[in-house]
């Protein structure tokens, strides 16, 4: 993780991420994580109650014997993953995953070291509640994003000599992203909590790494239906075929 921390903060002084779908990753790792429980009991009346965390690390909602299975690697500094959850993600929901037909798993994908601190935001506070963080980081995404646009070298400077994990919650900070939580009832406490825990960064690198091994991920959003990738499908309109098709 460090190595990945003081590669980019030696360079940074302001935020690009116009072609997000065809960013990659230098992250190292192997693949970790235990399943959690499930956020609240199964309800077939309404599937997007149950969510849990998988062992590949990402948070799958919906009926977990669904005949279609859906993956997203995603980005939340990407703007092609935002016009897809503002174009897509409410009709998902409610037409393909509630009914039971169809569940969806969301795995962080990480283009830059902001999306560090997004992904540990939205992973913070577990499976119930990760999918409200998903939503408020896409649907707030200039709020949240441009604080960071504005950083300079100066302001970074003084990251590069802290152990990775305090890099990430200083970063997180200077951004203001802290005050972003806050605001959307997450304690400070709790967010330099999560933002310090090492184990989150090693996690979410060696699931970085697995994602790139196993699927050759170059870019987000990236979907995966029924364990095989969907090469040039990145919006809503490409994929809502794809799964009427694959029931």
């Amino acid at each position: 993780m460090s190595k990945i921390l003081n590669i980019v903060l030696v360079s940074v002084a302001t935020l690009a991420i116009a072609a997000c779908d065809s960013g990659t990753s230098t992250a190292k790792g192997s693949a970790a994580g235990t399943e959690t429980a499930k956020a609240g009991a199964a309800n077939a009346s309404d599937w997007t109650t149950t969510v849990v965390q998988t062992p590949e690390g990402g948070f799958r909602m919906g009926n977990p014997d669904a005949k279609v299975k859906l993956v997203e690697f995603a980005s939340f500094t990407c703007s092609h993953c935002r016009d897809f959850h503002d174009h897509g993600s409410a009709k998902l929901k409610s037409e393909f995953v509630k009914t039971g037909k169809v569940s969806y798993e969301y795995r962080p994908f990480m283009l830059n070291v902001y999306d560090f601190t997004a992904a540990t935001l939205a992973m913070c506070e577990g499976p119930a509640r990760f999918f409200f963080w998903s939503d408020q980081l896409y649907t707030a995404h200039e709020a949240w994003i441009e604080p960071f646009t504005k950083l300079t070298d100066a302001e970074i400077e003084p990251l590069k000599s802290l152990p990775p994990e305090q890099q990430v919650k200083g970063l997180a900070t200077a951004g203001h992203l802290n005050d972003f939580a806050k605001t959307r009832g997450l304690p400070g406490a709790r967010f330099d909590a999560c933002m310090s825990d090492p184990k989150t960064f090693e996690a979410l690198q060696a699931r970085q790494n697995a994602a790139i091994t196993q699927y050759n991920i170059q870019g987000t959003p990236t979907f995966v239906l029924n364990g095989q990738k969907l090469d040039g499908v990145t919006t809503w309109a490409q994929l809502e075929p794809k799964l009427r098709e694959a029931l």
